[in-house]
């Protein structure tokens, strides 16, 4: 191969196709290689709900330095078909590399003037080999040699996969492999994309969101997972069902996501640390016994990865707008712990301090991932269950009377478990006295709505502080809140305009209910505007600044199923100045 060559810190690349086609494995398979060669990693994909075919979509973001996001938009395309083509053509803009299935695919592109075009016949190279599936493999072969993907670790990833499905699988995807590499290597490379070189190894792991949450769980100690399938949660459940029998916990799949919140409650009665994952319409289901948790104070955790909605919606579509069911979302005043994750690393870090906060306060806890990081996989620091610091319920001293909902200073009264001598209770989702007999009088409705309620408010300065990115101090023109996945965009965003000499900073608020108002009235009052990014219509965390605070949040809000992107986000800011 032919041309210049420049190394390029952080680069980014686009596989499109339809599903099927094995889009979303290339892209595992250059994410998994990259970390092997000790890059920051942070992948993005999108694919149908439908089991087979629609257009299938991953992207992966590779450097030498940390990553937040999965990126503004590629350096790199390559499109399997015209479908791919036509959805991205606008993208090409002068400067970008494409990399295209002819000939023999479905499509002859017009190549925009200023785009560095690389066709390799594909289909036609996989054709040949009597091995279609192994299109990818062409692909991946040539994008190597482009873009100086590690091809030591890239052969040793695809030998990982393939080896347990025969020497013959093995040999076909290899050979594969090498048929696109000499393809590339006669082509003139016009442009200067190439991903770093190899690094130093680092002890770190490539994982996804949802992998993440489970590993989580596993970490902090969890005993019952009752699991009932539903995009995108549905890994969470894979992966506990794979790991936490080891650890002897017990996982079960519930006939529905009602039925998997009650065995949840159930487990937990019987003093299991346990918990449950869905999305929208599963948690939309659990709010009544959401109340039960609260009303019976039993330690629940629920993780809602949110999707498109509402109804069935967008199942495989990114959105953040749980937030007004996670807080409010149940019969009465029913209070409840709700909480949020920014990257991966968070999915680990935040389930096993769900799972202590659950405990230790005797309350449900949401914890909101989203579809973009349920799917996305980062590297990570390998964690140390060791490092964690785990909390149990509170449990009675056997003296004295037992009393389940005994009025204490901090409001969280001992547990016991069923079968403990002299603590025979009942815990139903009736108010009720401290021994846990039904009690319908207003005092004591009253009392223990004070006392649901005020159990967790220490929380807003108990948890981690919530974390301003910039000096807490500084005058700000602009002051960016927003929660979620959203953060990895914002950080990046804020630190590129900073270079510009714009005067901004961002608050990251993760404990969502109970609301730390106070730090984000201290936050504001050093900023003249405050942008509120979310990905939903309704502007969700922004209604709760205004209903909350003293503050007049300016929200910005997109729901086309995609996650923000930094330019989007500095373009908004630049309007505000």
């Amino acid at each position: 191969m032919k041309g210049i060559s420049m190394e390029k810190k952080d680069l980014v690349i686009r596989i499109a196709g339809e599903g099927g086609e094995g889009i979303i494995s290339t892209g595992d398979f250059i994410a998994a290689a990259c970390a092997r060669a000790g890059l920051e990693v942070y992948t993005f994909k999108t694919f149908p709900a439908e089991i087979k075919g629609g257009y299938a979509m991953y992207q992966v973001r590779a450097s030498s330095e940390t990553l937040y996001n999965q990126g503004d938009t590629f350096d790199v395309f390559c499109a399997f078909n015209g479908e791919a083509y036509e959805l991205n053509k606008h993208l090409l803009k002068p400067g970008t590399a494409f990399v295209y299935d002819y000939p023999g695919g479905d499509f002859e592109p017009e190549i925009p003037e200023g785009v560095h075009a690389y066709p390799i016949p594909m289909s036609k190279t996989a054709k040949g080999l009597k091995q279609y599936r192994a299109k990818n493999m062409v692909a991946m072969g040539a994008m190597s040699v482009l873009f100086n993907i590690n091809e030591e670790t890239l052969i040793r990833v695809l030998t990982d996969k393939f080896t347990s499905k025969g020497e013959e699988v093995l040999r076909l995807n290899l050979e594969a492999f090498e048929l696109g590499k000499k393809m590339a290597a006669e082509q003139s490379k016009t442009d200067t994309y190439r991903v770093a070189d190899a690094q130093e190894p680092k002890d770190v792991i490539i994982i996804s969101g949802n992998d993440a949450v489970g590993l989580g769980a596993v970490i902090g100690k969890l005993d019952f997972f009752s699991a009932y399938p539903i995009t995108p949660a549905t890994e969470v459940a894979k992966y506990v069902s794979t790991h936490l029998p080891k650890c002897g916990g017990v996982l079960v799949q519930a006939e529905d996501e009602i039925a998997s919140l009650a065995q949840v409650l159930g487990a937990s009665y019987a003093g299991k640390k346990s918990m449950t994952a869905t999305s929208g319409p599963g948690l939309a289901l659990m709010s009544e016994l959401l109340g039960m948790s609260t009303m019976s104070e039993t330690p629940a955790l629920v993780v809602d990865v949110q999707r498109g909605g509402p109804s069935t919606g967008l199942p495989t579509k990114h959105e953040q707008s749980d937030l007004f069911l996670a807080i409010h979302g149940g019969h009465g005043d029913s209070p409840r712990v709700v909480m949020s994750v920014e990257d991966v690393k968070d999915c680990i870090d935040m389930t096993v301090d769900a799972l202590n906060i659950a405990e230790e306060y005797q309350t449900p806890v949401v914890l909101l991932s989203d579809g973009s990081l349920a799917f996305s996989t980062q590297t990570i620091p390998r964690p140390d269950p060791a490092s964690y610091t785990i909390v149990d319920r509170r449990k009675w001293d056997g003296q004295g009377e037992f009393k389940r909902y005994l009025f204490t200073d901090d409001n969280i009264s001992p547990m016991a478990d069923p079968g403990t001598p002299g603590a025979m209770h009942i815990a139903t989702g009736l108010e009720h006295s401290e021994t846990g007999a039904p009690n319908y009088g207003p005092v004591a409705h009253e009392a223990n709505h004070r006392k649901r309620f005020n159990k967790i408010a220490p929380l807003v300065d108990k948890y981690k502080p919530t974390e301003i990115d910039g000096d807490p101090d500084e005058e700000a023109d602009v002051g960016i809140i927003t929660w979620g996945s959203t953060i990895g965009v914002a950080r990046e965003a804020i630190a590129r305009m900073r270079e510009e000499g714009i005067k901004v900073k961002g608050f990251y608020p993760k404990l969502l209910y109970p609301m730390p108002v106070k730090q984000y009235e201290d936050f504001a009052a050093k900023c003249k505007k405050i942008l509120v990014p979310e990905v939903n219509f309704q502007g969700q965390l922004s209604h709760f600044i205004r209903a909350e605070t003293s503050i007049k949040p300016i929200p910005y809000t997109i729901c086309g199923g995609l996650p923000f992107t930094p330019i989007m986000m500095i373009e908004k800011t630049k309007e505000l100045l």
